[in-house]
């Protein structure tokens, strides 16, 4: 005779053998549309692109928000000669922008400084292999394992280019509420930086067609009314990991940091580290964060240790497992199933991030306490640092939210 495992075991059958029940109907929204808008300024003269968009009867989905633009090359060739081989970097579609401002009514909600590195970090440890190779190679993403061939330039050649804008308040379910006036402002990134080529060339990108797409929605009335209603006493919130970059240079000739105080006051989420060059030559790849002789890494967050005995790195020998395998746990990929492609060789050759979780869960989506202290960051090189020196790029996560008032006030709540 079957029976119950448990008598608390509440009996069920498969799904499909519910063949009586009827799928819920979408009611709230009447249609969804992609609207187009245009530069306010000249694309082709300028540093700097601004839209302006203010839309009185949409909502908007922020988590689908593209740009696209056309990309010409052009070599400076001063004499007679045969044409360089040229790259571009890696993402284009991002890495060609070094700085986005957002601001709702006039009120600046966000300032993407380095917008080109948190693209490209972002983008490299947390978008799964399928969307990195279907939908962004589009945004001129490709794969570490690639031949660097597939980034070729050639003289007078256009690029086609379609990118999501990874701005955080825009990576969010939650529909923005119309009668808000949105301000977006790109700055472009200098030509060295885009584009590798050999020593003494230069060569510059022409941007043209400049667009922005955005997926609007058209909320049935009763829904709108009730939401405006709500709004009187409750200000629509708008919650998001914002995240931070600071950069430390190190001097040549040196086997540790110059100094170790990160913050003073509000302990990160997580932090990612990796090393660059301390100038960007066009010589070489302006993504490339080499292991730069690392030896001993360590995370001093509030007088918490992470890990409690530094990580040891031996990259010369080819033995850096644990700071490897500490990346994967401590992005909460394993956890997940949404794993970077990189691969034990590929984080020694160029994509070595260390990163340290200070958060109980890792795959926590709630916010959590907000906890102050000093940050530390504690790091040896077994060789002295290179001529020139280098970058130490942090990369911090917060928690932070955007509230908007009935009177479409934005109020920018960060928790740091």
């Amino acid at each position: 005779m079957a029976k119950l495992m448990n008598s608390k075991s509440t009996p069920s059958a498969p799904s499909n053998l519910c063949i009586f029940d009827t799928p819920p109907s979408q009611v709230a929204f009447n249609k969804g549309l992609w609207m187009t808008y245009t530069p306010t300024n000249p694309v082709e003269t300028g540093d700097s692109y601004s839209f302006n968009i203010y839309d009185s009867a949409h909502f908007f989905q922020l988590n689908k928000t593209y740009i696209s633009f056309k990309l010409r090359f052009t070599e400076n060739v001063k004499t007679a000669e045969t044409p360089s081989t040229f790259y571009y970097t890696n993402f284009i579609g991002a890495t060609f922008f070094n700085q986005v401002k957002l601001s709702y009514n006039n009120v600046l909600v966000y300032d993407s400084n380095n917008y080109d590195y948190k693209s490209y970090i972002h983008t490299l440890l947390g978008e799964n292999g399928d969307t990195k190779g279907g939908l962004l190679t589009a945004a001129g993403w490709h794969e570490l394992d690639s031949p660097k061939t597939n980034r070729q330039l050639a003289a007078n050649r256009v690029l086609d280019i379609c990118a999501p804008l990874l701005l955080e308040p825009f990576q969010t379910e939650r529909l923005l509420i119309p009668h808000i006036n949105i301000q977006l402002t790109l700055y472009r990134n200098k030509d060295a930086f885009c584009l590798e080529g050999g020593a003494g060339k230069e060569g510059k990108l022409e941007i043209s067609n400049l667009k922005l797409h955005m997926r609007a929605i058209d909320v049935v009335s009763s829904a709108a009314i009730a939401l405006e209603n709500r709004l009187r006493t409750t200000p629509a919130q708008y919650p998001f990991t914002e995240s931070k970059v600071k950069i430390i240079s190190i001097p040549e000739g040196r086997f540790e940091l110059p100094f170790t105080t990160l913050y003073h006051d509000i302990i990160p989420r997580r932090i990612i580290i990796g090393f660059l060059a301390n100038e960007h030559e066009i010589t070489s790849d302006s993504l490339n964060f080499g292991h730069n002789d690392v030896s001993e890494i360590q995370l001093d967050a509030g007088g918490t240790v992470y890990p409690p005995q530094p990580l040891q790195c031996d990259f010369e020998n080819k033995n850096y497992v644990e700071a490897f395998t500490r990346m994967y746990e401590e992005l909460g990929c394993v956890s997940n199933k949404t794993c970077p492609k990189i691969s034990y060789k590929e984080f020694r050759t160029g994509s070595a991030f260390f990163v340290f979780n200070t958060t109980p869960s890792d795959t926590s989506s709630a916010w959590e306490l907000r906890k102050s202290g000093c940050t530390l960051l504690k790091v040896r090189f077994s060789k002295k640092t290179p001529a020139g020196g280098l970058n130490a790029l942090i990369l911090s996560e917060f928690d932070s939210f955007v509230e908007v008032d009935v009177y479409r006030n934005a109020t920018v709540g960060s928790r740091h």
